[in-house]
C-alpha cells in the first residue's frame, strides 16, 4: 500500500490541535463560579460529571492521534494491528487513528456483540 504520509500526519496533527482546543475550553466548566442554591449545584455537579468524561475521551483521543503519529515515524502506520495487512486509504481518512483493517474491525464488532450476547443470556438476564 502506497499512502501520502504526509497528508496524514498534517491530518493527525490537525486532529490533535482541535482537540487539544476543545478540551482546554472543557477545563474551564469545572472551575466555575460558587453556586447559590441546590438546584445550581446539582446542574453544575451533572455539568461537571458529563464534562469529567468528555475530558477522559478526549485524552483517550489525543493519546489515539499519538499512537498514529508515531506509527507514521516508524513506517507502520496504515497496517492492520490483527492481521498485518493495509488498512485502505479511504478508511484511514474516515478514521485516521483506525488501527484495524475493515474485516478485522468487523469481526472484532463481531465477537463483542457473541460475549455481550452471552453475558445477556446468562447472568445479566436475571437482573433485567
Amino acid at each position: 500500500m502506497n499512502l501520502d504520509l504526509g497528508k496524514f500526519k498534517k491530518l493527525l496533527l490537525n486532529l490533535k490541535e482541535d482537540t487539544l482546543r476543545v478540551g482546554n475550553s472543557s477545563i474551564d466548566v469545572l472551575t466555575g463560579e460558587r453556586l447559590s442554591d441546590d438546584i445550581d449545584t446539582a446542574n453544575a455537579d451533572i455539568q461537571a460529571s458529563l464534562t469529567t468524561k468528555l475530558i477522559s475521551r478526549k485524552a483517550a483521543y489525543l493519546k489515539r492521534i499519538n499512537k498514529s503519529l508515531k506509527q507514521i515515524d516508524e513506517g507502520t502506520y496504515g497496517e492492520c494491528d490483527s492481521c498485518g495487512q493495509g488498512i485502505s486509504e479511504k478508511r484511514l481518512l474516515v478514521r485516521p487513528t483506525a488501527i484495524l483493517c475493515i474485516e478485522c474491525k468487523e469481526e472484532q464488532e463481531k465477537e463483542e456483540k457473541r460475549e455481550k450476547d452471552k453475558l445477556k443470556g446468562g447472568f445479566l438476564s436475571e437482573w433485567e
